[in-house]
């Protein structure tokens, strides 16, 4: 059998586990744990769990966004900008001093770019 990807893992567990408790999820997560060494990728567990919780949020409907600013951001700003995006949302931020202004925010494969860097930038192509 092909080696599957950490995200193929990942849903394979969610699958199994979905609605389990008690010591039926215990029997389940043991058998899974059993397959990953006889699959030979017990190694690569971090990744698989990482997987795991991004896919079971996913599947929960919780939206993870990043957003990144010039300087740090009031809870209010932060809660306001989460707001946009759902009442599931669970938000990370972070500092980048060199988009002068505004914010970048990334939910998934989507990036909103708000910043002053990317506003000059496309000045200055616009104007050569």
């Amino acid at each position: 059998m092909a080696t599957l990807l950490p995200k193929q893992y990942a849903k394979i567990l969610y699958e199994l586990t979905n609605g389990k408790s008690g010591s039926d999820l215990e029997k389940t997560v043991e058998a899974f744990v059993t397959f990953l060494v006889q699959e030979r990728v017990i190694t690569k567990k971090e990744y698989i769990l990482t997987a795991f919780k991004e896919y079971a949020k996913t599947q929960e409907g919780i939206q993870k966004i990043l957003i990144t600013s010039a300087r740090t951001m009031s809870d209010s700003l932060i809660e306001k900008i989460a707001h946009i995006f759902g009442k599931k949302v669970e938000v990370d931020t972070a500092i980048d001093a060199s988009l002068i202004g505004g914010i970048v925010v990334r939910s998934g494969d989507t990036i909103l770019d708000a910043s002053v860097k990317t506003q000059l930038e496309q000045l200055q192509r616009q104007l050569s």
